[in-house]
């Protein structure tokens, strides 16, 4: 019985020496790994966008489109050398199967404005566009908070600005349809 319980105890014992052999060579593994820069910066502004997407959440006081769910999926295209920013927004279920609404152009825009700058980017009375967000001031915005401690040459922060590329697709919850616009991330008004 003595020599039973020895067994079990070196068998134990081995199999925790190896286990932990074995953790340390795969922590040690994932350290050595390489994580080139661009994926650095792509987990990096995914994170920031959705953070800075919280301000679609539902308003007190209605003021624009009402949006209960948001999804964000940032793709880098290595063959087209090209950043893909994919944001899906559904209206409130609750709040348009009361109201009659049909999606526009410049719900898509605004939904880009407001994750991006922040600012609606039209006029809250007549809906027209805002001169105050230029194409020029956003790409100041963009640039300050996207770009902000990250080690990039202003030739380099200009060829990204040039490679990304936003789609913005709106669902309507009970009409089931949805609209849909692209463009670059920095572009005026997306199409």
């Amino acid at each position: 019985m003595e020599i039973c319980k020895k067994k079990i105890i070196n068998i134990f014992l081995l199999f925790i020496i190896t286990s932990s052999a074995y953790s340390n060579e795969s922590f040690q593994q994932l350290e050595n790994k390489k994580v080139s820069y661009i994926d650095f910066f792509l987990l990096k502004f995914e994170n920031t966008i959705n953070k800075r997407a919280q301000i679609l959440s539902r308003q007190a006081i209605a003021t624009r489109v009402q949006y209960s769910n948001l999804g964000i999926q940032v793709d880098f295209d290595k063959k087209n050398e090209k950043i893909y920013i994919n944001i899906y927004a559904i209206m409130d279920k609750y709040r348009y199967s009361k109201k009659k609404y049909r999606q526009k152009l410049s719900d898509c825009n605004q939904v880009r404005n407001l994750i991006f700058y922040q600012s609606s980017g039209y006029k809250f009375f007549t809906q027209k566009r805002d001169p105050l967000l230029s194409q020029e001031a956003m790409e100041d915005i963009f640039v300050k908070v996207f770009f902000k401690n990250i080690s990039f040459t202003e030739k380099e922060i200009n060829f990204l600005l040039d490679k990304m590329f936003v789609n913005v697709t709106i669902l309507h919850p009970i009409n089931k349809k949805e609209l849909s616009c692209q463009g670059k991330v920095n572009q005026y008004e997306l199409n």
